[in-house]
């Protein structure tokens, strides 16, 4: 057998070597062309059984080449293997011939191969019907014209004949298949004489009816199995024509039961489908004058011949508009607009609610309105459609009926609607990824400054343990030379100043732990009014001269907070006054206010209970706020300095501390004109009276302490302290020697009081070793700063107390006369 010659078109040679090696295994012969033109000519040289083409190429694409072999050639199959995947690609290649569609790259050949065998066995098929009804038409034809010549009962088969070829015609202008079979059993019924029968489907569980030419007997469904003996099983099994003259003399069918035949003859025909099984079958009873003979079923067969080619034509005819009402239904419910447009006329022909909704119209309402005139784009002459390409993508924005603007992914392409050229628009509203991309881009800015708090809290971990080193010798010298100066000397005041500066920076340096841990520091009562008063005083030195300070501080109750976040409140609100008169100067008013909130007459906002608050108001001459982003500027990284000037944390910090505090903070602002910040703050109980006490006398005691540290300047420092305190001291530098001081004799020892951060070994690895040796020893560990060491830790360790660096005299008093007095 000769093997079948295949063409394969395409402009990539990959594609070509691989797909003709792989048919070639496959026993077909290959003829390969790398265009459209080359194609076309070796098509009509070498005749192929079938052509693979693919779409893109150059000079003749593949549509062009479709066109032209299925007008040559009509029954040479046809398939296409294209790597575009637009569904307009698709149905516009169907339209011009193709019998199958391949997407590329394709990763199992095996498909390839069966769309090749399978197209070839259907062009055997055709051509076979072809021949088959070319060879029933010169079979009419020879018998008509023998019939002609013996009598005139062969001119009246010859009158029947023609008039099944009419019939045949009139059933092509069908479209549905339900009409389709009604016809068919009509026109069968008056050929063959006969007054009753009836036409079923085959479906996949049994035989659906039709139609029926005597209602009321012929069953609606006869499912899989068929009862055996009957005709209709008889018929589908044989695949032929069954007459039956006599049914009750017939003991190879068992009769119905029905009573309402006239005669005893049937006679079936089944209907054959392309693939050559069986479509349906009809049946025909009751014919007048009876039987059925020899020459109805000849007749009926060439009938029912040409019907299952009407029938095949009105099936693909039915399938095809279901599939454009899928493709309808699938264009009118995706999210993506589609809009249709008549390329000559630029009409639009069809837009889906997805489209119409874009824009905020009824899509019936737009519908042969001039697309540009409805889908108004945002920049004029940028029309895709005048352009002349292929297909166009692009993005625009979309003017909506109220005039709002819609981001839009355009997308115009050519294709073929019901005749007639047309543009394809596809619109993918853009909205959300726009928004998507610019919270992108803020939580972006927001990572960075983030990692930057991060990097400022690693640095201040870092830092914390030197610097709380240099100001326990900075505080603990200032408090001893305190105490051995009398009041009057003119050193005291010096040293006080140091050991107050040294108790500020202290303090500085718990806040900055604080914030780098993100933790809550305690809170307690605090007065307002001195550290408004030192913010000023520090202000006044460094603001230019073309900035005046007034202050009016008329309240002195305390409130409950934490000193170093109230100095920043104070602080921000000032720099922030500040840079608002940077360029053309002003003043700076700041008071302080006892209120009381009456709930009758608060504003909502405030969201404070009533009572005595104090009111802080920081006002400026400056700039002012943009009413259109005020509502912002507590937002965090919200700013609209310059990146020099802040990143956007200071109100947002503001309103943290001011809401943790319990309190409320508000602006008022005009443009040009000046801003006015408030903030109110909750009075606590006041306990001046016992702030006011002096300090009671330190405990004493006279216990043996060793004393371990690795800088010389603090051993020596707490040395002295104890010793002033009464105890005994043995003051040691390291922690390796201190153990070895303590193996030697373990409890010579009452109380060992070590720092943590020491080389060579830590104080709470020095003092579980200590404690291994001695249980219940008490330990109390200083520390500078350390994310490894806490209190719980040290407890868990069996350490009694620890202290945080610097250590003041009245601190390590009562923490060691605590630890020695516990059980």
């Amino acid at each position: 057998m000769t093997p079948s010659r295949i063409l394969i078109i395409d402009d990539e040679k990959a594609v070509r070597n691989s797909f003709g090696a792989h048919l070639e295994d496959c026993g077909y012969q290959i003829i390969t062309a790398e265009n459209g033109r080359l194609g076309l000519d070796l098509f009509e040289r070498e005749s192929p059984d079938l052509v693979l083409v693919d779409l893109r190429m150059p000079e003749v694409d593949g549509l062009q080449v479709l066109k032209t072999i299925s007008q040559q050639s009509p029954l040479t199959p046809l398939l296409v293997a294209s790597g575009t995947g637009i569904i307009n690609d698709a149905v516009e290649a169907l339209h011009c011939g193709a019998w199958d569609y391949l997407l590329k790259p394709i990763a199992d050949l095996s498909i390839l191969t069966h769309a090749v065998s399978a197209a070839l066995e259907k062009a055997q098929l055709r051509k076979e019907n072809l021949a088959y009804r070319e060879h029933l038409e010169q079979l009419v034809e020879e018998r008509t014209a023998a019939l002609e010549k013996a009598n005139t009962h062969l001119s009246q088969i010859n009158i029947r004949l023609r008039q099944i070829v009419e019939t045949t015609r009139s059933l092509s202008f069908c479209h549905e298949v339900q009409a389709f079979g009604s016809l068919l059993l009509e026109e069968f019924g008056q050929h063959m004489l006969a007054t009753g029968g009836s036409i079923y489907l085959k479906e996949k569980t049994g035989l659906r009816l039709v139609h029926a030419l005597d209602q009321g007997h012929a069953t609606a469904f006869i499912p899989f199995p068929l009862p055996e003996k009957s005709l209709f099983q008889r018929a589908l099994s044989e695949s032929q024509p069954v007459l039956v003259n006599n049914i009750g003399e017939n003991k190879a069918v068992v009769p119905s039961g029905w009573t309402g035949y006239t005669d005893g003859s049937a006679l079936l025909f089944p209907l054959p489908d392309e693939a050559g099984d069986t479509a349906g079958i009809m049946a025909l009873h009751s014919k007048t004058p009876p039987p059925f003979v020899d020459q109805d079923r000849e007749i009926g067969t060439i009938l029912a011949s040409y019907s299952c080619e009407a029938l095949r034509a009105v099936r693909a005819s039915e399938a095809l508009r279901e599939s454009a009402a899928r493709f309808r239904k699938i264009l009118d419910t995706i999210p993506t607009g589609i809009l249709i447009v008549d390329a000559a006329t630029h009409e639009i022909v069809y837009t889906n609610p997805s489209a119409a909704g874009l824009i905020g119209v009824d899509p019936r309402s737009i519908t042969g309105k001039i697309c540009n005139e409805v889908f108004a784009t945002m920049r004029a002459g940028t029309c895709p459609m005048a352009l002349g390409k292929e297909s166009v993508q692009a993005e625009r924005t979309l003017l909506t009926v109220d005039g709002r603007e819609v981001p839009v992914l355009k997308t115009v392409s050519r294709t073929t609607l019901e005749g007639r050229e047309c543009f394809m628009e596809s619109f993918i509203d853009l909205t959300e990824q726009t928004r998507a991309e610019v919270d992108k881009e803020t939580l972006e800015t927001q990572l960075r400054q983030a990692q930057k708090m991060e990097a400022l809290g690693t640095l201040a971990g870092g830092i914390a343990h030197d610097f709380n080193n240099i100001l326990s010798a900075v505080l603990g010298y200032s408090e001893l030379g305190l105490q051995d100066l009398d009041p009057q000397h003119t050193l005291y005041p010096k040293l006080q100043a140091i050991n107050h500066a040294g108790s500020r920076a202290r303090a500085l340096v718990e806040q900055i732990l604080s914030f780098s841990r993100m933790q809550e520091q305690l809170q307690a009562p605090l007065r307002v009014s001195p550290i408004l008063k030192e913010v000023l005083k520090l202000l006044q030195s460094s603001l230019p001269a073309n900035i005046r300070i007034s202050s009016a501080i008329k309240a002195d109750r305390p409130v409950l907070g934490d000193p170093t976040q109230i100095h920043q409140i104070i602080m921000n609100l000032c720099t922030n006054a500040y840079h608002a008169m940077q360029m053309q100067g002003g003043e700076l008013r700041v008071s302080l206010e006892e209120v009381t909130l009456d709930a009758t007459e608060t504003p909502p906002a405030v969201n404070m209970p009533s009572g005595p608050v104090l009111r802080l108001t920081v006002a400026d001459t400056g700039t002012g706020i943009n009413p259109a982003i005020i509502d912002r500027i507590f937002d965090p990284y919200f700013t609209t300095k310059d990146k020099s000037k802040g990143t956007g944390l200071g109100l947002a910090v503001v309103h943290g501390i001011v809401k943790r505090h319990g309190g409320s903070i508000a602006v008022e602002s005009k443009v040009n004109a000046g801003s006015c910040f408030t903030v109110l703050l909750p009075i606590c109980a006041d306990t001046s009276a016992e702030g006011g006490k002096p300090p009671a006398s330190l405990p004493r005691g006279t216990e043996h302490v060793l004393l371990v540290d690795d800088e010389k300047e603090i051993v020596d420092i707490g040395d002295e302290m104890l010793r002033r305190l009464g105890y005994r001291v043995t003051a040691v530098i390291g922690s390796l020697p201190a153990l070895d001081m303590f193996k030697a004799d373990p409890f010579r020892f009452d109380l060992v009081i070590t720092d943590y951060n020491m080389p060579g070994m830590t104080g709470d690895q020095m003092a579980r070793q200590m404690l291994a040796i001695r249980k219940g020893l008490p330990i109390i560990v200083c520390t500078g700063f350390s994310e490894l060491f806490d209190s719980q830790r040290a407890q868990a360790l069996g350490i009694r107390r620890t202290l945080m660096k610097p250590v003041t005299m009245e601190a390590m008093a009562n923490t060691v006369r605590e630890v020695l007095a516990s059980p």
